[in-house]
């Protein structure tokens, strides 16, 4: 299966393909960096998906 080129994907379209491969750490690489690169520092994979769940419970999307 070819992966898709996550670097022409939007964030949306990343984030979307991320939760349905949650296992394809390449991807969350890239998600982490797309988000990196839109202001917010990451240290950790652990700590994106801290990001993701604050903006879950502020009612908005990651």
């Amino acid at each position: 299966m070819n992966k898709p080129n996550f670097r022409e994907m939007t964030r949306k379209q990343l984030r979307d393909y991320v939760l349905q491969n949650r296992g394809d750490t390449e991807a969350i690489h890239a998600l982490a960096l797309h988000v990196q690169s839109n202001g917010k520092r990451l240290n950790s994979v652990d700590e994106l998906q801290q990001v993701i769940q604050e903006k879950r419970n502020q009612g908005l999307e990651p």
